[in-house]
């Protein structure tokens, strides 16, 4: 009898426009509703309502959702965007919820001291106990490679932020965090991490497209 464990696949699309990094972020958020209108009608949902919550997650509903009571509403799809000077993403999820975020590494305006306060905020030193002295003893190529697995941690936890509908605040939950399925790219000088909800025994397999709108 074989102990191999079967992993159940959590199928993933993630969109990416690539745009000028000199758009304003305002025509960024514009270019991120479009580009949604145009993941919605690739995957077939071309009848719809969009609602936003509080802390701006979109949701997917029938354009009847009100008809069966508050109760009663259901999402057709789950979603996720997000932007950063050069790109516009989007992530599709027909099963359950899903985050996404894209950061370029060095586009934070944080001191190292700010980084580091932000890191062990995010992360809570899980992977690095001595980081504080082997930050202080980096070179210039240690602390690139340094700020490249920042932007990952970071764009992990703000994908989970999303995913959950709640903000950044509740990534503080680091051990909820990477039990979920996920998955990180480095396209171009971008970091991009797709996440949905599940358990550590469950994959995340994600359809990577880059399209224009």
């Amino acid at each position: 009898m074989s102990n191999t464990t079967i992993l159940k696949h959590i199928p993933v699309e993630v969109y990416i426009y690539k745009t000028d990094p000199a758009v304003a972020p305002g025509r960024q958020h514009e270019l991120g509703e479009t580009l949604l209108d145009h993941v919605l009608a690739d995957n077939g949902i071309t009848q719809y309502e969009r609602i936003r919550t509080k802390k701006g997650k979109p949701l997917i509903y029938a354009p009847d959702h009100h008809s069966g009571g508050a109760d009663r509403k259901s999402e057709i799809c789950h979603v996720s965007l997000s932007h950063t000077p050069g790109f516009v993403i989007c992530a599709l999820c027909l099963e359950r919820p899903v985050g996404i975020d894209v950061e370029i590494p060095g586009g934070h305006k944080l001191s190292a001291s700010q980084m580091r306060r932000t890191e062990r905020k995010l992360l809570k030193q899980e992977f690095e106990p001595e980081f504080e002295a082997t930050l202080a003893a980096a070179d210039e190529q240690q602390l690139r490679e340094r700020t490249d697995r920042f932007c990952e941690r970071w764009t992990l936890a703000e994908a989970f932020g999303k995913m959950k509908g709640v903000g950044l605040a509740f990534s503080e939950r680091y051990d909820e965090i990477v039990t979920c399925p996920h998955e990180t790219r480095h396209i171009e000088n971008a970091v991009i991490t797709v996440l949905t909800d599940g358990t550590a025994e469950e994959r995340l397999t994600a359809e990577w497209k880059e399209i224009s709108i």
